[in-house]
């Protein structure tokens, strides 16, 4: 029986599968490294929201093109919802109250302000745009990759031993996690069929049985090392011979890459502490909230 439909051949990775024709595997490993290094430094310098949705939407974009499953992103929904409720109760009802304030609304002693309810706007579209950042690098990444990476730097092996697996054990966590879901499917657990407050609960619940996981795995792997004589030398420790990072050139693609980052952070460095645009006073999107919520700034 003869098909049309083409085999795509993929590559393990910290988080899933990357298809081997992405244009990540054409960039030296360090340029993954400094991604993670620079672009998660935007969402920390920028503080209008709508520059942080744009830069939200930018790495769903950069998703498409990197060929990264976007159906990744589905499974950290209700992370996201978590996230969402978590810091907007926080800063909604606890985020305290000042002379100043623009109240919306009181419950009993708890004053609802639009400052407060502003800085929850702010806050998670920071973080949304961070956690696209760390779920793309974890998409594309291998633990090949972040060694060499930091082998490239001139960091001490055990630095870059010791960063390769705690990137290893988020890949096995991810597994772990995988394997809880399929054990609940096989005792006919519906999770699809579950209310959208059943299934935040139920991710909730998946913390004791993940914690308890991560230290027998733990355990396994400091008995593995101390098995085969495996010793951390210190910081400084011997020189050891780079053989994979020899296997590995920097081309011009590779500087362009380093460029353009940088070029970008620099460019949100200046207009952060030279010009206004970077305030909350002249955010377009909080203007228009304020306006919903009746207050005049």
């Amino acid at each position: 029986m003869s098909t049309s439909s083409k085999v795509v051949k993929m590559r393990r990775t910290l988080l899933g599968y990357l298809p081997l024709e992405s244009p990540m595997h054409k960039f030296h490993p360090l340029i993954k490294t400094f991604f993670l290094l620079i672009v998660s430094a935007y969402p920390l310098l920028i503080d209008p929201p709508e520059w942080n949705l744009i830069g939200a939407i930018v790495m769903i974009i950069i998703f498409v093109i990197a060929r990264v499953p976007l159906r990744i992103l589905k499974y950290y929904t209700a992370i996201m919802l978590n996230i969402f409720w978590i810091i907007f109760i926080a800063y909604t009802f606890f985020g305290g109250y000042m002379p100043g304030y623009h109240v919306i609304t009181k419950i009993g002693p708890i004053i609802i302000s639009w400052e407060n309810i502003m800085m929850v706007f702010v806050i998670y579209l920071r973080m949304f745009f961070a956690i696209l950042v760390i779920i793309f690098f974890l998409s594309v990444a291998r633990e090949r990759d972040v060694i060499v990476g930091i082998r490239a730097l001139k960091l001490p092996y055990v630095i870059a031993y010791t960063v390769g697996l705690a990137f290893r054990s988020i890949g096995l966590s991810i597994i772990d996690f995988n394997t809880i879901r399929e054990a609940e499917k096989a005792r006919a657990l519906d999770i699809k069929a579950l209310p959208l407050a059943q299934k935040i609960k139920k991710f909730g619940m998946y913390i004791v049985p993940l914690v308890a996981l991560a230290l027998r795995r733990t355990d396994e792997v400091s008995n593995a090392l101390e098995s085969r004589g495996f010793k951390f030398t210190g910081v400084r420790g011997y020189k050891r011979t780079d053989y994979i990072v020899s296997k590995y050139k920097f081309q011009a693609k590779d500087y362009v890459a380093v460029i353009v980052m940088i070029s970008i952070l620099t460019l949100i460095l200046y207009l952060k502490y030279f010009t206004p645009y970077m305030s909350l006073h002249n955010s377009i999107l909080l203007k228009i909230l304020s306006r919903f919520f009746e207050v005049k700034t």
